[in-house]
């Protein structure tokens, strides 16, 4: 039901946009023009209709997040998040601050936030679905390693009850044994049959009904996958049930062939399992990719409207002293607003940890932007505080290039005859060693460049106070560390 909602929501938003002129706007402030024929009065009231619905919606999803606290509490974070985001970037005063502009006829102020606001609803969906979509594959994750973990410790069951029986242990303890170990099997057998229902009960949206038929199950699906691991457990106990039998009937030899036929069975059922745990694990690396590229470049657009205006502002000679302070200030408040996106890349760089140069990269320009944000909220524009912004355009333009490709050359492996990238079950690496050098190669040019440039202001007598170019120093320094200790990781295998 919340879904459809959703839709509903955003549908409402971008038919009211589009029934809005387009606003122009130039370099400081947008172009005033006069209403058109039509009833703006109309649209208001529809404005305020979708006000009075995303309010609705707030408080529904606000009461489902109480009610799933005690039973599922990672949901009720995601939902709480999700809105606790939206009231930062003031989603339901910015709509009825649009019913305001269009009561009195200042369409083109209110088509301008229009635009703001679809993105920020854009954003509170993909929000709410990403968060359900990545709690479904984290559990789906760790439910498939514990399977896994069971189906090991079976196998190695298995094979000390073969190798027991072969050095010529009791009949009696050795049946005892083999009845437990096929008990386990089928026990294992029957949750797995669960996970598998529990899949095709998300993608259909109703219950699905077990499979006890023999035959092989086509397709390289979770479920159908999870359904042949059930059918080998099925074959696997079985096979030990029979080589119990045997066991009773002091019939060793054929006791043992059965035992050597159960752990092919279950070597089978763990392969499976395996691919299971890679195939999650390249959902999860594609879904970070996509949210990573999303980010980069949604702050790549936003550094370079800065930058822009920066330098448009060092060159406007008619402004006065006032208005370049507040026009600095305006873009601090901008480029802090990057610096907080920069935070949220680097949270989903961490959350993944497979990646170390990224991490590094994202780190740098994130401490970059503050520091632009700072110098731009005291109004420097010095050819510092200018080339400052400048390498966070940069290093953003670089980050963006290895996300585009790491998503490029995945996309690539998908669609190649082996479906897919070899390696083991969820090692996979966000991106490979060679893209995480290049990275590397890239951040250690940047501390050259800005050492370069420090010791050239030096060199011109620009010392300024001791203190600061001390901290500049000590946080190049800093850099350099964590280049070398970023280098250690990658040579090492720790990105593996």
């Amino acid at each position: 039901m919340t879904k459809p909602r959703q839709r509903a929501l955003i549908g409402l938003i971008v038919t009211l946009a589009a029934a809005l002129p387009q606003p122009r706007v130039t370099s400081h402030s947008a172009v005033a023009a006069d209403p058109p024929a039509g009833d703006t009065a109309a649209l208001a009231a529809r404005e305020a209709e979708l006000l009075d619905r995303y309010r609705d919606l707030e408080r529904s999803f606000l009461r489902l997040a109480d009610l799933l606290a005690a039973t599922d509490p990672k949901r009720a974070a995601v939902l709480r998040s999700a809105f606790d985001r939206a009231r930062e970037e003031q989603l339901g005063d910015r709509v009825a601050a649009i019913v305001t502009l269009l009561e009195q006829g200042q369409l083109l102020k209110a088509g301008t936030s229009q635009q703001t606001a679809i993105e920020q609803l854009r954003a509170l969906v993909d929000l709410l679905e990403s968060g359900a979509g990545e709690r479904r594959g984290i559990d789906a994750k760790k439910e498939v390693q514990a399977f896994l973990g069971r189906l090991t410790k079976l196998i190695a069951r298995q094979r000390d009850i073969e190798g027991s029986a072969e050095a010529g242990g009791s009949d009696r303890e050795l049946s005892q044994r083999q009845q437990n170990a096929a008990d386990e099997a089928h026990g294992l057998g029957d949750d797995v049959e669960g996970f598998a229902r529990r899949i095709d009960d998300h993608d259909a949206g109703e219950p699905s009904q077990a499979n006890d038929g023999e035959q092989p199950i086509d397709g390289d699906d979770d479920a159908s996958r999870a359904r042949r691991t059930r059918q080998r457990l099925q074959a696997a106990e079985r096979r030990m049930r029979e080589a119990r039998d045997r066991l009773d009937e002091a019939r060793r030899g054929d006791a043992r062939r059965e035992q050597q036929q159960a752990v092919e069975d279950l070597e089978t059922a763990r392969a499976e399992l395996e691919e299971i745990l890679r195939q999650l694990r390249e959902e999860e690396v594609e879904r970070v990719l996509v949210q990573l590229e999303a980010r980069v470049r949604g702050m790549l657009t936003s550094e370079r409207a800065v930058l822009a205006d920066t330098e448009k502002l060092v060159a406007a000679d008619a402004l006065s002293g006032r208005e370049r302070e507040i026009e600095a200030a305006r873009l601090g408040r901008e480029q802090a607003t990057i610096t907080a996106e920069a935070a949220k890349a680097m949270a989903l760089l961490r959350d993944d940890g497979s990646a170390v140069a990224m991490p590094q990269a994202l780190a740098q320009i994130h401490d970059d932007s503050v520091e632009a944000a700072g110098r731009l909220g005291r109004g420097d524009t010095r050819r510092e505080t200018v080339g400052l912004i400048g390498e966070i355009v940069a290093g953003l333009e670089e980050m963006l290039a290895a996300v585009e490709k790491a998503h490029q050359a995945r996309q690539a492996e998908q669609a190649g005859p082996s479906g897919g990238r070899a390696g083991d079950a969820g090692e996979q690496p966000l991106v490979d060693k060679l893209s995480e050098l290049k990275m590397l190669r890239a951040l250690q040019m940047r501390v050259n460049i800005r050492t370069q440039r420090v010791a050239r202001l030096l060199d011109e007598g620009d010392r300024g106070e001791a203190p600061e170019w001390r901290s500049v120093l000590d946080r190049l320094a800093e850099r350099q560390r964590a280049i070398e200790r970023a280098a250690r990781d990658i040579v090492g295998g720790l990105t593996e």
